[in-house]
């Protein structure tokens, strides 16, 4: 099953993220909880590498507190594709904009 959810970046440069994996059999993962992931915080853009880093301030998974996730980010059209630095995550992530 598909995942749901939104990302907000905020133009005071914040980015929240809402997630939830629509399988009532979800295992956790690093990011999520009973298939849920929520975080937010301050975040910095480089569009020059097209990455950017967002240093979690709250989240539902309380490990994330404090720590800096990078991401790397695509634009095309009306759709943004998000992938973690490092392959290895094995994840991928396309929003639309509404």
């Amino acid at each position: 099953m598909p995942y749901s959810g939104q990302v907000i970046f905020s133009q005071s440069g914040t980015l929240s993220v809402q997630a939830m994996d629509q399988d009532p059999a979800a295992k956790p993962t690093t990011y999520t909880a009973n298939g849920y992931e929520a975080y937010y915080g301050p975040v910095a853009i480089d569009e020059e590498k097209s990455t950017f880093t967002i240093t979690v301030e709250s989240s539902l998974v309380r490990n994330l507190i404090g720590q800096e996730l990078q991401r790397v980010f695509e634009v095309a059209g009306d759709h943004l594709v998000i992938t973690p630095v490092d392959p290895e995550e094995g994840w991928r992530v396309t929003y639309e904009r509404l």
